[in-house]
């Protein structure tokens, strides 16, 4: 084929192409002598068919197989002219005319194939261009290829294996919390990371009144975590203003260093005030005792200060959602009161009794099986019955939510354990109507109760009353 021959293969072209033209000729002869044999070697047809064959030949090898194609076809087209006839014959009657067509041959079969020479010339540039370009592209390809290796190498070696920023927040958004046990790992954590600090440790605010070591009504701050210590007696666990770093940094709530302290015989390397942000008061503090080759730097002591203040920021917004939730006396999901005030009214109504006589009793409510419900049937559950309780009991009763989920706690004042039988009896045809209708998809649900009470000469408290409810309501 064409597409395959190489230049450095000419001969095996010019024998391939002499074949093709021999082949086509011969071809033409035998649909001339089958097919037409009134017109021995087309001499009347125009454009004569062995011009095609010069064509193909031509545009398809080149210069010297066009013309050794073209001057075969005329050589056989002149043979078919003058076939059968003398020689005075073809002197008398001969014209320059009758030799157009195999001019043509030979004159198409040069200029076709000087065209294809021309076009392969070009090709043959292009193709080396191409070489020449893709030797370029590869050069380009391992030399990229080197670069990102040097790249990543020098990464790692100045960043090390991992992204300084994407560490950093992902410690940093681990104070993204509401509970200060939550928050003090989180400190710990970044202070460790991005200080370089060895031994240091966290210390919380606790309120004294009795003092330590003789400073009565001083502010103590109390060890909560620490890390690289041997022993865990190994500094105090105390601190307060005596130490002259901690006075300092309670003096101008900011990060103090030993040498800002001016007490070269302190333990304490450096230490930073973790501070509410809202009234400026100190929650704890940041305390590192050793730093690798006791180096503090500038970005050392800023990544203290930066950290201690998202420390008291986090523990402050904590330390206030925890006192606003100890103050609700409502649960978010059914809008009784929560257990924590359940307790201590039944600890109320224990105590008046004790002192002043009557009956009080305090019985459970446990809907069984409400394991088997979706998470928001179990709301929905949960808050149709707080208002069903709400309609059936008295004013004076307590309805609440129990620490056992899926319990309701009532204190019913001035009622003994035996009565609480109507009441009990009242909560379960209710619930049967609401609920356990044909079709409802709480059917197979029910109530199972526990009830304990305590009268004047019992004299039990609210911790024995939920002991012994809990026990029967369990059983």
């Amino acid at each position: 084929m064409a597409g395959q021959t190489t230049v450095s293969d000419p001969y095996t072209r010019q024998i391939e192409s002499f074949m093709e033209a021999i082949l086509g000729i011969a071809l033409l002869v035998a649909v001339n002598y089958f097919w037409f044999p009134d017109d021995p070697g087309f001499l009347k047809v125009s454009p004569h068919p062995f011009l095609f064959i010069t064509i193909l030949i031509a545009s398809r090898y080149g210069t010297f197989d066009g013309f050794m194609t073209g001057i075969t076809c005329a050589f056989i087209y002149a043979m078919y002219l003058f076939a059968g006839k003398d020689l005075n014959t073809v002197v008398q009657t001969f014209e320059w005319s009758q030799f157009i067509p195999a001019y043509l041959f030979v004159i198409m079969g040069l200029l076709l194939g000087e065209i294809r020479e021309i076009s392969n010339r070009e090709v043959m540039a292009m193709r080396t261009d191409v070489r020449s370009m893709k030797a370029r592209m590869n050069e380009v390809s391992r030399e990229y290829e080197m670069v990102s290796q040097v790249k990543d190498e020098l990464q790692q070696r100045i960043l090390s294996a991992e992204d300084p920023l994407e560490e950093f927040y992902e410690s940093a958004r681990k104070l993204s919390t509401l509970h200060p046990d939550e928050a003090y790992p989180a400190v710990m954590e970044l202070v460790e990371k991005f200080t370089g600090a060895e031994k240091f440790g966290l210390y919380v605010a606790e309120s004294s009144d009795e003092g330590v070591a003789g400073t009565t009504g001083s502010q103590v701050y109390t060890l909560r975590l620490m890390k690289g210590w041997s022993t865990p007696d190994e500094f105090r666990t105390r601190l307060t203003e005596e130490d002259p770093a901690l006075a300092r940094a309670i003096d101008t709530r900011d990060v103090v260093t030993i040498k800002d302290a001016g007490a070269s015989d302190s333990q304490i390397l450096a230490c930073a005030p973790m501070l509410d942000p809202v009234d400026d008061t100190i929650l704890g503090f940041i305390v590192i005792h050793r730093i690798p080759f006791v180096r503090l730097t500038r970005m050392t002591i800023s990544h203290l200060h930066t950290i201690a203040g998202w420390a008291g920021k986090t523990i402050s917004d904590s330390t206030r959602f925890d006192s606003a939730m100890d103050a609700r006396v409502d649960d978010e999901v059914t809008g009784l009161f929560n257990y924590s005030f359940m307790s201590k009214r039944l600890a109320d109504e224990a105590q008046r009794v004790k002192r002043y006589g009557g009956k009080c009793s305090y019985l459970l409510i446990r809907i069984q099986e409400l394991e088997t419900l979706s998470a928001e049937d179990r709301q929905y559950l949960m808050r149709e019955m707080g208002s069903m309780l709400r309609s059936l009991l008295r004013n004076v009763d307590m309805i609440g939510v129990h620490r056992l989920p899926g319990v309701f706690g009532l204190i019913l004042p001035e009622t003994s354990p035996a009565q609480t039988v109507v009441v009990t009896a009242r909560i379960n045809e209710a619930f049967r109507q609401k609920f356990g209708g044909l079709g409802s998809r709480f059917t197979h649900l029910g109530l199972k109760m526990g009830v304990a009470g305590t009268a004047q000469e019992e004299e039990k408290t609210d911790s024995e009353i939920i002991a012994e409810a809990e026990r029967f309501q369990l059983t």
